[in-house]
């Protein structure tokens, strides 16, 4: 008798992880309803689900460096072109910028604008028609960071490349505007040097560990 109870739990453990891995929602009893039936579980009702976006960061610094504090939560939850008064980066990026490096009508510079026109909205934007390398700001500056691809190369300094547009001479370099002579070379990089050690590779994730 021992035994046949044992069988028979055995079976009836057995019918259950077959149910469950098919998918089945019908609740049969084993054994045509014996002592040791156990209905099948149902599948629970899936939820409807909903989309809520609690971060974004596509450029990294921007929204740290120029954007009000408070206004992260609202634009966090917004999309990336929402635009005033959604979207309040836009503005901030000029506010700051002009703050530190006010717009020079006698040299003809204008920060402020030039970065808005760059860094927003706030997307790393791709040309798929480019058959040049992948360079971080390239689609927005016309290529001048490196090439047209645009993207992010797993060799670019984003924070640099960032930090150097903001508080350096990036921009006049590339052409983009004069020097105004208000650079800061304390934070106009990160001055923690990339590894030179790491060497990029074909499989994921495309860098050697570092060593």
């Amino acid at each position: 008798m021992k035994r046949t109870i044992i069988v028979l739990a055995a079976l009836a453990a057995s019918g259950l992880g077959l149910a469950a891995c098919n998918g089945s929602s019908t609740s049969v009893p084993f054994n045509g309803g014996s002592a040791f039936a156990t209905p099948l579980p149902t599948n629970p009702t899936t939820p409807a689900g909903s989309y809520v976006q609690i971060e974004l960061l596509a450029r990294p610094a921007v929204k740290e460096a120029l954007e009000n504090f408070n206004d992260h939560k609202t634009t966090n939850a917004v999309e990336p072109y929402a635009g005033a008064p959604a979207d309040p980066l836009f503005a901030e990026i000029k506010s700051t910028e002009d703050t530190l490096r006010p717009p020079n009508s006698s040299l003809g510079t204008d920060y402020g604008a030039a970065l808005q026109s760059v860094l927003y909205p706030n997307e790393i934007a791709v040309n798929l028609g480019s058959t040049t390398n992948a360079s971080y700001l390239g689609v927005e500056t016309g290529g001048a960071t490196g090439g047209t691809f645009g993207g992010r190369d797993l060799g670019d300094d984003v924070i640099n490349i960032s930090l150097g547009a903001l508080f350096g001479n990036t921009l006049s370099k590339l052409g983009v505007q004069k020097d105004d002579g208000e650079e800061n070379a304390c934070i106009s990089q990160q001055n923690t040097p990339q590894r030179a050690s790491q060497a990029k590779i074909a499989a994921f994730p495309y860098l050697s560990a570092p060593h």
